[in-house]
C-alpha cells in the first residue's frame, strides 16, 4: 500500500495538503512544515496533487 510522505526541504507550510487530505491524516508543525500520519493515510494522492512545490510523495510502504 502506499502512504504519503512530505519532504520538508520542499514544504512551505501553504497548508494546501491539509486542506486536500479527505482523511485527515496531515497537519502542520511548529515551523510551518507539514507531516503525514501514516496510520491516518489512505494513499488517495491528493496531497501529490494540489502541491505546487512537489513536497508529497506516493511510496510503497515497508511492512
Amino acid at each position: 500500500m502506499k502512504k504519503a510522505y512530505i519532504d520538508p526541504e520542499k514544504c512551505v507550510g501553504c497548508g494546501a495538503c491539509i486542506q486536500a487530505c479527505p482523511a485527515g491524516a496531515i497537519r502542520m508543525l511548529p515551523g510551518w512544515k507539514s507531516r503525514v500520519n501514516p496510520e491516518k493515510c489512505i494513499g488517495c494522492g491528493r496531497c501529490v496533487q494540489i502541491c505546487h512545490r512537489s513536497a508529497p510523495e506516493l511510496l510503497i510502504e515497508t511492512p
